[in-house]
């Protein structure tokens, strides 16, 4: 087989689907959370702090289930991830500091977790060129 799961033992396979059931039951948990308690269903009190830190604590678990992924890839995989991490973080990072020059020139003003779409973004675009550069072939 040719393809990117070549680059993943079955041990990275299993350790990238527990990080991906993490960050997606983060990423739904902050969703209907914003929902939730900025339309007013669920009022400022405890229930949208218990809301508030369950999403907190998803996330924590998904950064844990990624450093666990990492640590027991191989070199090869590893700079891929990293390689991929450090495009999304710069372009996380420009993004932020010249869009809030943009807000005050009059560009429409973004939510706080708006730039992590576009620092994902980059870091799935920065593991692909990975892929490319290190492990040609496995990029179909």
């Amino acid at each position: 087989m040719n393809d990117c799961s070549d680059a993943y033992t079955p041990r990275d396979t299993r350790n990238l689907r527990i990080f991906n059931v993490w960050a997606i039951s983060a990423a739904v948990m902050f969703v209907a959370a914003t929902i939730l308690i900025s339309r007013g269903i669920v009022a400022r009190g405890p229930l949208a702090w218990i809301l508030a830190i369950a999403n907190l604590l998803l996330t924590l678990l998904a950064v844990r289930a990624y450093m666990v992924f990492l640590r027991a890839a191989d070199e090869l995989l590893r700079r891929i991830q990293l390689e991929g991490l450090a495009l999304g973080f710069g372009a996380g990072a420009v993004f932020m500091l010249s869009y809030r020059l943009f807000e005050r020139l009059g560009a429409l003003k973004l939510d706080s977790a708006d730039p992590f779409v576009v620092m994902a973004i980059f870091w799935a675009i920065g593991q692909y060129i990975g892929l490319r550069r290190y492990a040609p072939g496995m990029e179909r």
